[in-house]
C-alpha cells in the first residue's frame, strides 16, 4: 500500500492542537481514513481523546529526547502503523515546545496553531514553525480585545505573508467552515516514502545532551 497523505500541525503549547486537528479531519475529503500519531515528552493520554472520537491514534512519547527530533527519528515505523491501519491520511501532532523547532516536511502539509493570548508580539519571536507553515490557525480570540486580535494577525501576516489565516474556536466551533475550506484549497501532501525537513533542525548533541551535569565552560 502507497505511503498516506501526511499532515504536520505544529505550534505552541496548550494552543488546541488536538482540536484543530480533529475539526480539519472532520472537513476534509475523507475523514473515514484519517488518523493521527500524537507526539509527546513524558505522558499523553490524548491519543485516548482521539480514539473516544472516532479517530485511530497512536502516541509517541519522547522521554529525555527533544520530542521533535524523536518523532523524525520515529516517522518510518509511524508511517508504517499507518499502512497496517490502511489510513488515507496521517496527521502528526507535535509537542509544541519551542519556538525554532519545526519538523514540517517538504512532502507533508504544514498547519502551525498559535494562542492569541500569547500576547501580541509573540509572531515575531516564532520561527520556522510559523514561517515555514502552509496554514495558520489562531485559536482562543475570544479571550482578547478586538484590537489585539488584528494586531496579532497582522504579526502572523507580517512573518507568513503566503499562508491562509484562520480565527478558529475550539470549545464553541466558531471557524470551522472557515478552517476547512482553507484546507480544501491546499495540495495534499503525499510523500514518496522518503522525506526531507523544511528547515533543519537544531543540533540535537553538544555536552549537556551527552549527560554533561557542571555548569560553565571553565569545567571542560
Amino acid at each position: 500500500m502507497k505511503a498516506p497523505e501526511l499532515v504536520i500541525v505544529g505550534g505552541t503549547p496548550s494552543s488546541g492542537k488536538s482540536r484543530v486537528t480533529l475539526a480539519l479531519i472532520r472537513g476534509s475529503r475523507d475523514p473515514g481514513r484519517a488518523g493521527v500519531a500524537k507526539v509527546d515528552c513524558v505522558t499523553t493520554s490524548d491519543d485516548a481523546w482521539y480514539q473516544a472520537r472516532g479517530v485511530p491514534a497512536v502516541r509517541l512519547l519522547a522521554d529525555r529526547f527533544c520530542p521533535d527530533h524523536a518523532w523524525l527519528e520515529h516517522l518510518p515505523e509511524v508511517v508504517e502503523w499507518a499502512r497496517r491501519e490502511r489510513l488515507g491520511t496521517l496527521w502528526v501532532e507535535t509537542a509544541g515546545l519551542c519556538a525554532r523547532c519545526a519538523p514540517y516536511l517538504r512532502e507533508a502539509l504544514a498547519v502551525c496553531v498559535l494562542d492569541a493570548t500569547c500576547g501580541v508580539r509573540t509572531p515575531e519571536r516564532l520561527g520556522p514553525h510559523l514561517t515555514d507553515a502552509d496554514l495558520c490557525v489562531i485559536t482562543k480570540g475570544d479571550l482578547v480585545s478586538q484590537a489585539e486580535r488584528e494586531v496579532f494577525e497582522a504579526g502572523v501576516r507580517s512573518r507568513n505573508p503566503a499562508a491562509p489565516v484562520v480565527w478558529f474556536n475550539g470549545l464553541t466551533g466558531e471557524g470551522t467552515l472557515d478552517l476547512a475550506r482553507a484546507y480544501a484549497d491546499l495540495a495534499p501532501g503525499g510523500g514518496p516514502g522518503t522525506w526531507t525537513p523544511r528547515t533543519p533542525l537544531p543540533q540535537l548533541y553538544c555536552s549537556y545532551c551527552l549527560g554533561r551535569t557542571e555548569v560553565g565552560i571553565a569545567t571542560l
